[in-house]
């Protein structure tokens, strides 16, 4: 027995429903801990010492895996972790959720600031608060205000990208190989489906761009089904589409 222990809860059509408990046999150890926010504080801070793990094997943990090939694949995962850099600083995170539950850990390793979001609620936006929450705390990660469109033509390209796959559709010469063969996967389909069950695309604004030797970020915002979201897309320099992902 957990006392107090919260029920789950997801918008259904225009309606508030109460989810079924996940059965323990069915999330085995994806959504059967029962943990704080002050519980993962304390791990939190433990990632920064030698008490888990060494200096060395926390940095392979957090390295990005590579194609055999060494291209960038469909996205950066190392064990356990989605590794990223926001604004140029280095970022490690993951999110989860369970019928009626959503969470998500945000570390801003170079800031030692962590976003820790726990709810009773299937929220498909939890991510994008953690960056404006650190938003709030450090400057430099606060989402810039809206910018003249440097590239206009690029921006209606990539747009018509995301309305293509939105709709099961997409256009193989405009990615990466890694990305053509994930795009195919059932991850990769389910991926887009769940997006596009977010609603229409209503709009597609650039945001801001990012630089990093033999490729660049995009970031827009988009509007979809009334909420907004923010779309990130790395391109090499030829032009073509190595990873697409929330942020």
């Amino acid at each position: 027995i957990v006392p107090n222990r919260a029920s789950g809860y997801e918008w259904v059509g225009d309606k508030f429903e109460n989810r079924p408990v996940l059965l323990p046999t069915i999330g085995f150890s994806a959504g059967t801990i029962v943990s704080t926010v002050e519980d993962l504080a304390k791990w939190d801070a433990a990632l920064y010492t030698e008490k888990l793990l060494k200096k060395s094997t926390l940095e392979q943990m957090w390295m990005p895996a590579k194609t055999n090939e060494g291209a960038l694949p469909s996205f950066n995962y190392g064990f356990g972790w989605f590794i990223d850099n926001y604004h140029g600083r280095r970022l490690v995170q993951h999110t989860g959720g369970t019928p009626g539950f959503s969470s998500v850990i945000y570390r801003f390793m170079d800031d030692k600031l962590t976003v820790i979001i726990l709810s009773n609620h299937a929220d498909k936006l939890l991510d994008q608060f953690a960056v404006d929450i650190a938003g709030i705390y450090v400057p430099a990660l606060k989402r810039p205000e809206g910018k003249t469109d440097p590239d206009p033509k690029t921006t209606l390209r990539l747009k018509e990208v995301i309305s293509n796959l939105l709709n099961g559709k997409h256009d193989a010469d405009l990615f990466t190989l890694p990305m053509r063969v994930f795009l195919k996967t059932s991850t990769g389909k389910g991926f887009w489906q769940w997006i596009a069950y977010q609603g229409v695309l209503t709009s597609f604004a650039f945001s801001d761009r990012e630089d990093a030797g033999d490729r660049y970020l995009l970031r827009y915002r988009v509007g979809l089904g009334g909420n907004p979201y923010w779309i990130s897309f790395k391109v090499m320099k030829d032009g073509k589409i190595a990873q697409i992902y929330n942020s």
